[in-house]
C-alpha cells in the first residue's frame, strides 16, 4: 500500500471514529453518512479493505460493504468503483448462491442508470425487487422498499413513488433506523413538491431534519434544509426559505462545494425577488451566472440563465430576457439526446416525402409516353380508316385493324387515366402525415405561406391570424413505458381530439414526433387564446387505452398572433409561438401561454 492510501484510509478511519463518538452515530450511520459527505474517501478505504481480505469476510458483511462502495460510486459518478462493486456483488451471489447479493447489484445498476438517464432503470429494478420478494432481513426489507421509491422518484413517476416512500418509511421505523427514515422521508417530500401537495412536503421534509439531526448528520440536515426551502417559498414563507438558503450557503462555501452554493445563492435571488426586492435579486442572479460560466459549470448554467431571464421579463427587460431565454433554447438543445432524435425523425419524412415527390415525377413521365402513345395510335386509326375507303378490296381486313387500334386506344385511354388518379394520391400523400391522416408539415407549411401571401394588405382593423405550437407532455414515458404502437395510439387519439376541438376553425396539422400545429385564419387574439385553452381540456380529458399505461395525457400550447410587425412573416411567427410553447413547458405544462413578442 502506498503512502497516500494509507493516508486516505487513516483520515476515513479517523472521521468515522469521530462521527460515532461525536453525536450518537453508529458506525453504519457513519458509513452511510460518508457516501453522502466524503464519498471518494469511503472508495478508497473500502478498496483497500476489500483488496486486503475481501474473501474471508461473511458474506453479509462483504454484501454491505459492497453496497457502500457501490453507493458511494453512484453519487461521484465513479464508473470504475460501480463497475467494480456489482461485478463483485454477481460472483458473491454465483458462490454463495445469495439472490440478496444478486438485487444489491441490480439496485446499484438501476440507480446508475436513471441517474445518468440511460435505458430503463426502472426495469432493471423491477427485476432486482422481484429476487428479494418475500425477504425476512430487515436490512435488505427496508432497501427495497426504499430503492423502488427512490427510483420513481428519480425517473418521476410520482404518484407510484408515494405509497413506496410511506412503506419503507414505516418498515425503518420497526428498526429504529433513523438514517433510513430520514432518506425515505426527503424522497417523500420531493415527490409531494413535484406534485404541488406542499402542505404534505413540509411536514416530511421536517420529520426528515429531525431523524438526521438525532444521529448529529449535519450535513443532511441542511441537505433537506434546502428542499424545504423550495416548499416555503411555494407557500408564501419567503423569510423561511431565505434563512434555509443562507444556512446552507454557509456550509457549502466552508466545505468548497462551489455548484452547491451557486444553487443556494440562485434560491437566495429568488427569495429576494418574492420578498418584492426584484433589483437586488437580479443582481445576485447575474452573480450567480458569471461565477457558473467562470467556473464552467455547462450542466447548471441553462437553469440559472433561464431563472434571470424571467427575472428581466418581469421587470420589463425583455431584450436582454430574448437572449437569455435563446441561450438556454441553444443550451438545451445541444445537450437533449431526445431534440437530436427527433430531428432525425423530421429528417428521415423529409427523406420519404422528396421520394415520393420522385415518384409522382416518374409517372408523369410515363403519362406523357402514353399521351404520345395515345395520338399516335389515334392517327393511325384514321389512316387506317382513309386506307380502307380506298382500298375496297381490303375492307374486312382494315375494319378488323380499326376496331383493334381502337380498343388499344380505349385501353390507353384507361390506363393514362389510372395513372393520372395514382399521381393524385401519390400527392395528396406527401401533404398527409402517414400516422394520423391529417396534414404534415410541409403541408402545414404550404397553407400558412399562401395565407401569409393573402395578408399583405395587414391592418389593424382586420381580425388577426393565430398560430398554435403544441407539445405533448412527457409523450417519451409513454413511449418508453408502453411501447412506440402504444405511443402512435396514444397521438392518433389526441389528433382526433384536437380536430374535434378545433371544428371549421383551425386547421390541425402533425409537424413533429409529438409536435402539433393549428393555423387560424382571421380568428383574432381573444378568440384563439379561447380556442387554445379548449384544445387543451380536450386532450386532456381524453380517454387513454389501459395499454398506454397512463391515464391522462396533457399538452403545452405556445399562441402567436401575426401582427405583420414582430411577427412578419412565417420563420418569425412560428419563432414566437415556439417561445412561447417552451414558456408553457417550462412553467408547469398542461398550459396555454401567449407570446410576448407580437403586440
Amino acid at each position: 500500500m502506498g503512502v497516500s492510501m494509507q493516508g486516505s484510509v487513516i483520515a476515513g478511519w479517523m472521521l468515522a471514529v469521530a462521527l460515532v463518538h461525536g453525536g450518537g452515530m453508529s458506525v453504519r450511520d457513519a458509513q452511510r453518512y460518508r457516501t453522502e459527505t466524503d464519498p471518494h474517501g469511503l472508495i478508497t478505504e473500502l478498496q483497500s479493505q476489500l483488496d486486503q481480505g475481501g474473501q474471508g469476510l461473511a458474506g453479509a458483511v462483504l454484501r454491505e460493504k459492497l453496497w457502500l462502495l457501490g453507493t458511494a460510486a453512484v453519487n461521484v459518478n465513479d464508473g470504475a468503483a460501480l463497475h467494480e462493486a456489482t461485478t463483485r456483488l454477481d460472483e458473491l451471489a454465483g458462490r454463495t448462491h445469495d439472490p440478496a447479493a444478486a438485487a444489491d447489484a441490480g439496485f446499484l445498476r438501476s440507480r446508475q442508470l436513471i441517474a445518468a438517464s440511460q435505458g430503463d432503470g426502472i426495469s432493471e429494478e423491477l427485476q432486482a425487487a422481484a429476487l428479494v420478494q418475500g425477504t425476512t432481513d430487515p436490512v435488505m426489507l427496508g432497501r427495497l422498499h426504499y430503492t423502488l421509491c427512490d427510483a420513481y422518484a428519480m425517473s418521476e413517476e410520482f404518484t407510484k413513488a408515494i405509497p413506496l416512500c410511506r412503506r419503507a418509511i414505516a418498515t425503518y421505523r420497526t428498526q429504529a433506523d433513523a438514517w433510513g427514515m430520514g432518506n425515505a422521508g426527503n424522497d417523500l417530500g420531493i415527490v409531494y413538491t413535484h406534485l404541488h401537495r406542499y402542505d404534505e412536503a413540509i411536514p416530511a421534509y421536517l420529520e426528515a431534519r429531525r431523524q438526521f439531526a438525532s444521529i448529529g448528520a449535519g450535513q443532511m440536515v441542511v441537505l433537506v434544509g434546502d428542499n424545504l426551502s423550495q416548499a416555503y417559498r411555494k407557500t408564501g414563507r419567503v423569510r423561511e426559505a431565505l434563512a434555509l438558503s443562507h444556512a446552507s450557503l454557509a456550509q457549502e462555501q466552508a466545505a468548497g462545494r462551489v455548484s452547491d452554493a451557486l444553487s443556494s445563492r440562485a434560491d437566495i435571488a429568488l427569495d429576494y425577488a418574492a420578498l418584492g426586492q426584484p433589483g437586488k435579486a437580479l443582481a445576485l442572479m447575474d452573480a450567480v451566472v458569471a461565477d457558473a460560466r467562470d467556473a464552467h459549470l455547462q450542466g447548471l448554467l441553462p437553469d440559472f440563465v433561464r431563472t434571470r431571464s424571467e427575472m428581466e421579463q418581469q421587470q420589463g427587460k425583455l431584450r436582454p430576457a430574448l437572449a437569455d431565454a435563446r441561450e438556454v433554447i441553444t443550451a438545451l438543445n445541444q445537450r437533449n439526446a431526445a431534440v437530436l432524435r427527433s430531428e432525425e425523425a423530421r429528417l428521415e419524412a423529409r427523406y420519404a416525402t422528396r421520394e415520393k415527390e420522385l415518384q409522382i415525377l416518374a409517372l408523369q413521365r410515363q403519362n406523357q409516353v402514353k399521351d404520345l402513345q395515345l395520338k399516335a395510335a389515334q392517327a393511325e386509326a384514321a389512316r387506317r380508316d382513309e386506307e380502307q375507303q380506298r382500298q375496297s378490296l381490303r375492307i374486312m381486313f382494315g375494319r378488323g385493324v380499326v376496331v383493334a387500334l381502337s380498343l388499344m386506344a380505349l385501353l390507353l385511354y384507361l390506363l393514362l387515366r389510372s395513372q393520372h388518379r395514382h399521381a393524385v394520391e401519390l400527392r395528396a400523400q406527401a401533404l398527409r402525415d402517414p400516422l394520423t391522416g391529417i396534414e404534415n408539415r410541409r403541408a402545414f407549411q404550404q397553407r400558412a405561406m399562401d395565407l401569409l401571401a393573402e395578408s399583405r394588405g395587414f391592418s389593424a382593423s382586420t381580425s388577426a391570424h393565430v398560430l398554435m405550437l403544441i407539445d405533448v407532455d412527457h409523450f417519451k414515458r409513454i413511449n418508453d413505458g408502453a411501447g412506440h404502437p402504444q405511443g402512435d395510439e396514444v397521438l392518433r387519439i389526441i389528433t382526433d381530439g384536437l380536430r374535434r376541438a378545433a371544428g371549421d376553425v383551425g386547421h390541425v396539422a402533425r409537424i413533429g414526433g409529438e409536435e402539433f400545429a393549428v393555423l387560424c385564419p382571421g380568428c383574432g387574439a381573444m378568440a384563439g387564446m379561447r380556442l387554445a385553452e379548449t384544445l387543451r381540456a380536450e386532450v386532456a380529458t381524453l380517454a387513454l387505452p389501459p395499454e398506454a399505461k397512463v391515464s391522462t395525457v396533457t399538452i403545452s400550447i405556445g399562441v402567436a398572433v401575426f401582427d405583420g410587425t414582430r411577427c412578419h412573416d412565417l420563420s418569425s411567427w412560428m419563432r414566437a409561438a415556439d417561445m412561447a410553447m417552451y414558456e408553457a413547458k417550462s412553467h408547469g405544462r398542461n398550459r396555454v401561454v401567449a407570446s410576448a413578442l407580437a403586440n
